[in-house]
């Protein structure tokens, strides 16, 4: 595998951003991947690194870089730091909105176009806990250029305001796979349920599953409520996504 980071240009300042690719096979298809809320860790770059195995490339952005490069939370559950550790979360997380991430994953679409690593033509994306609502209103927004993407217990997609992703389904245009957690503080099952009611009536094909037995942030290691055989699942439902359209 080849990995590295560079700077990509945004109207807003320099974006690092990391890139894995296996060596070999050129061009690879590309895979945008957006963290979650505590940022790009190595546990989060592993993911990354593991999906780049199975033959892509994968462009995983630091959604922060407007106030923090390279931001890490650092340990947010039963920790003596948790709690200033979680208030620098949410101050990082404030600098960033729909609108925002819209924006940069344009940027990041271009230079995918520019750039000899990546084949041409259809892009998917993965988003966990606040980039899981990322996946919906990028594919609206980029809708042609995002084939499909998978969402990992994602926050606020039922959010009562205007950019928010429920408002947004009828703009979509690529298949988009949902995995929500059975307990999960940040988003309740009504949420889900609720979510589902209107995806039924999206005009793209959709998958939701409900991973019995877990909490938010199953996929991660470094997360209280890892859980190796949920994460393993997490793993083979989204490559499968990704073979089907990419």
């Amino acid at each position: 595998m080849i990995e590295y980071e560079v700077d990509i240009r945004t109207a807003d300042g320099e974006m690092d951003t990391f890139i894995v690719r296996p060596q070999r096979g050129l061009p690879h298809p590309a895979i945008v991947m957006l963290m979650d809320a505590a940022g790009v860790r190595e546990s989060v770059r592993d993911i990354a690194r593991r999906i780049a195995t199975s033959g892509y490339a994968v462009f995983l952005p630091n959604l922060y870089y407007r106030i923090a490069r390279g931001f890490v939370a650092g340990p947010l559950h039963s920790h003596p730091d948790a709690e200033p550790n979680m208030q620098r979360v949410m101050q990082h997380r404030s600098s960033v909105g729909h609108a925002e991430v819209i924006r940069d994953v344009g940027t990041l679409l271009r230079h995918i176009e520019a750039n000899p690593i990546a084949r041409r033509g259809k892009i998917g994306t993965v988003g966990y806990c606040m980039s899981g609502a990322y996946v919906v209103t990028t594919a609206a927004s980029h809708a042609g250029r995002i084939a499909c993407g998978a969402s990992f217990y994602g926050t606020r997609l039922m959010e009562d305001r205007p950019d928010a992703p429920w408002r947004r389904l009828g703009e979509v245009r690529a298949e988009l796979y949902f995995a929500f957690a059975e307990t999960d503080f940040y988003v309740p099952l009504a949420e889900v349920e609720a979510f589902n009611e209107r995806l039924s009536g999206a005009p793209f094909t959709s998958t939701v599953e409900l991973f019995p037995g877990t909490g938010h942030g199953f996929a991660f290691p470094d997360s209280s409520h890892y859980d190796k055989p949920a994460a393993e699942r997490h793993f083979e439902a989204m490559l499968d996504l990704f073979r089907r359209c990419l």
